[in-house]
């Protein structure tokens, strides 16, 4: 046992490293400001780009290859403790906070938004072209004119970051959303080591398979997405109704569903499981009857007192404006118009459009299928299994969408997620993502070659340095082994 800790800590460790290397490369391959008055993130040379690139990948090699590692030996039996999975987090985290944004470029829309709603003009009106200036010049050109498709707290978050750095100081600004960003971290961690716990199962693997996610550093914390509020807060609430205290728990459900309208979901089951927890019709129905006033009243006084109105119903279709290669309903409709262009038939309605609407539906009555089930069901693997429906189906599907349903999932079913299939389909969505968040370059495609090749030899280096010890790597792990264990 003692073996299986140590192997814990060096690879916790070492994944440590990995997110050092990750952070500092972003200085130099990371999504980086155009134009902006601040002089920290200033455009890199092709030398300074090409290492940067090379630094981010060998880093984010190692983070992974640390991650596979930790799941390998939690799932065959290592004891990860509470301390040593709280510092562990903070070390994979805690480095990408001075970094440029990784993996995205989304935030530059989070800061004109709240520039936006700073200048009180409606942000779901008007997109961010009508700022002008480097504000503008940073967010993408497809969503350069789209109003925002975020709920009114999203909104309100990101006018507050711009309200205390001001409008000048995007790097500012873009830290103190990922400050933001670390806070949803936090309690989401916090919640899934609860659910856990309370759930009958085990905290460390639940931890392990949802904070140190790689896309959950990727994209939550290197990316700053508004996910990581949005997980949090639900994750909270689902905490707060299984703990009895479902009043705070469906006021954090309802927040979660103001940041991103998907937590309606798991504001639906855990609404489901306390009603049928009530027994006899009367208390079932004064219980349903709290429930709305509680969850209606917490939308109305957030509603109102944001200022933003109800714009954000009218506008959560604004994702679907770009075209996401992970949407398995719009590839089916490109290739139907493909092939009827092909054919000389006439297309009309556009299979897009058709197929993305029956798409939606299908996600739409999978998340009641399951919502329906909840009491069942339990409201944690409930939403889970309603959201990742609603995710298949969408229109728009980026990868960190996922966690929308794995991190509710990993707090009953870890083990679900520690099976190596999946691990690689992790893997497979963080590297498909340059660091930049734009489209590949010779720099990034080097870059990744040359850091993942440094990363490959200094594992070989360090596997014949256990054969030359006379240590033999044990094929299958026993008690927290890992299948090759270095010293």
């Amino acid at each position: 046992m003692r073996e299986a800790h140590s192997d814990i800590r060096v690879w916790a460790q070492r994944g440590v490293w990995g997110s050092v290397l990750l952070s500092s490369g972003a200085w130099g391959a990371g999504a980086l400001p155009r134009g902006v008055p601040d002089g920290i993130w200033g455009a890199p040379g092709p030398a300074l780009a090409l290492i940067g690139a090379t630094a981010a990948y060998a880093g984010l090699a190692l983070l992974l290859w640390s991650w596979w590692q930790l799941g390998t030996l939690l799932r065959a039996g290592a004891v990860m403790s509470k301390r040593r999975q709280w510092l562990t987090l903070g070390g994979w985290a805690l480095p990408l906070l001075p970094a440029p944004s990784l993996f995205s470029t989304d935030i530059y829309s989070y800061v004109a938004q709240g520039a936006l709603a700073g200048r009180a003009w409606n942000v779901y009106e008007v997109g961010p072209s009508a700022l002008g200036g480097p504000l503008a010049a940073n967010v993408p050109e497809v969503w350069q004119n789209a109003p925002a498709p975020y709920g009114p707290l999203s909104v309100l978050v990101s006018r507050a970051v711009v309200f205390v750095t001001g409008e000048q100081h995007v790097v500012a600004a873009v830290v103190l959303h990922r400050v933001a960003a670390l806070a949803g971290l936090a309690l989401l961690a916090w919640s899934v080591q609860r659910l856990a716990t309370r759930s009958g199962g085990d905290g460390a693997g639940a931890w392990w398979a949802a904070p140190l996610n790689p896309l959950v550093l990727a994209h939550l914390v290197g990316g700053a997405h508004n996910e990581a509020l949005m997980i949090g807060l639900m994750m909270a609430g689902l905490v707060a109704c299984r703990s009895g205290r479902w009043i705070l728990g469906l006021v954090a459900l309802t927040c979660a569903a103001l940041v991103k309208a998907p937590a309606a979901v798991a504001l639906g089951c855990a609404a489901l499981v306390a009603v049928a927890g009530q027994t006899g019709r009367w208390r079932r129905l004064g219980r349903a009857a709290a429930i709305l006033l509680v969850s209606v009243g917490t939308l109305l006084l957030t509603v109102t007192l944001s200022g933003l109105g109800w714009g954000w119903l009218d506008t959560l279709r604004t994702p679907t404006h770009s075209y996401t290669p992970m949407s398995v309903s719009t590839d089916v409709g490109r290739l139907l118009r493909w092939i009827g262009t092909e054919a000389g038939w006439v297309t009309t309605p556009d299979p897009v459009t058709v197929m993305r609407a029956i798409g939606t539906l299908a996600g739409l009555c999978g998340a009641l299928y399951f919502l329906a089930r909840a009491p069942r069901l339990g409201a944690e693997r409930a939403a889970a299994l309603g959201l990742l429906a609603l995710v298949v189906c969408a229109p728009a599907v980026q990868g960190w969408y996922l966690l929308w349903g794995a991190v509710p999932l990993a707090t009953v079913a870890w083990r679900v997620l520690a099976d190596n299939r999946i691990k690689i389909a992790v893997l497979v969505l963080v590297l498909m993502v340059f660091p930049s968040g734009r489209g590949p370059t010779v720099t990034d495609v080097v870059g990744a070659v040359l850091g993942g090749s440094m990363i490959l030899l200094w594992a070989a280096w360090m596997s014949q340095r256990t054969r030359d010890a006379g240590l033999q790597p044990s094929s299958r792990p026993s008690y927290g082994e890992a299948p090759l264990r270095f010293p």
